[in-house]
């Protein structure tokens, strides 16, 4: 009884903000499982950077300072807007330590990284025990946001699924329509399948366009959606796949699996061009079968 009054409510304020034109779909403790998951790895990380200190305590007292004032910097400096000069700055230090404690490089990045999972389990720790509210859908007359993975990242879209959110202009869409039991959006560029919504929501979304942007509502046929689909996937195998298959084999037989730089890099760089060409003659054919 009470999940039917909690659907009946949902419904209705979904239904009021088709009315005022804008949609807003929300979860609460979404990523629980997730932030599970991360909390999980970012403990057998802490673990594995204090078994890292009694393999070799003295190696790893530069780490450890490290790490320490990477994390006071962190407070007075904003490092993501900063993170070119953060990894020059890093990979500087790290070298320069390396160079006059006899250190090894490799060992020495790879330590204080485990050593930063310490403060990134304990902030997820505390997070878990709060709830917390993800907006998974939002659209108004200018813009619209969605989670969609690409590519069929679901394994990563299980780690972190609002890392996947997105946003699109309404202007690029060309049209809207139910497949099966989701919802589909064809834009200028990409075709849209946004995740985690129910059926309800769906068509709230539908009656949305229905009121809004008749015109876009199955503007383009499934049947063309899906032969565009195909034509990404062929190009995906026959541009990219292929190139990288041919100058694997080749640096393999030719360079002596890459021990041969200059022939390796000549081979690279082959396969880009070979890429590239590709590429070419296969929008060649698109547009020419397109005009046909």
């Amino acid at each position: 009884m009470q999940s039917e009054r909690y659907y009946v409510k949902h419904f209705f304020i979904l239904f009021e903000q088709v009315v005022e034109n804008s949609i807003e779909i929300k979860r609460t403790n979404f990523q629980r499982k997730s932030d599970y998951f991360q909390l999980l790895m970012y403990m057998l990380c802490s673990v594995l950077g204090v078994v890292s200190i009694f393999w070799d305590w003295k190696a790893s007292i530069p780490a450890v300072m490290c790490t320490i004032f990477v994390l006071i910097i962190r407070r007075k400096v904003d490092i993501l807007s900063n993170m070119s000069w953060f990894i020059f700055g890093f990979i500087a230090v790290a070298l320069l330590l390396s160079w006059i404690f006899h250190l090894s490089f490799g060992l020495f990045v790879l330590q204080c990284a485990l050593f930063a999972t310490v403060k990134l389990a304990i902030s997820k720790f505390r997070e878990i025990g709060q709830d917390h509210t993800d907006i998974i859908f939002s659209l108004n007359a200018i813009e619209f946001s969605c989670l969609c993975p690409e590519n069929s990242d679901y394994k990563g879209y299980a780690i972190n699924p609002m890392g996947y959110k997105k946003r699109f202009q309404m202007a690029d869409i060309r049209s809207v329509q139910r497949d099966r039991k989701n919802l589909l959006i064809v834009l200028k560029e990409q075709i849209v399948r946004p995740r985690e919504l129910r059926q309800e929501e769906i068509e709230l979304i539908l009656t949305y366009f229905r009121k809004n942007k008749a015109d876009l509502i199955h503007a383009v046929t499934t049947e063309r959606i899906l032969q565009e689909e195909d034509r990404v996937y062929w190009i995906k195998l026959i541009v990219f796949a292929l190139p990288c298959l041919l100058a694997v084999c080749a640096i393999y037989i030719f360079a002596d699996n890459g021990r041969n730089s200059l022939i390796s890099v000549c081979i690279i760089i082959g396969a880009i061009l070979v890429a590239v060409i590709l590429l070419k003659i296969t929008n060649l054919i698109y547009h020419h079968g397109e005009k046909k």
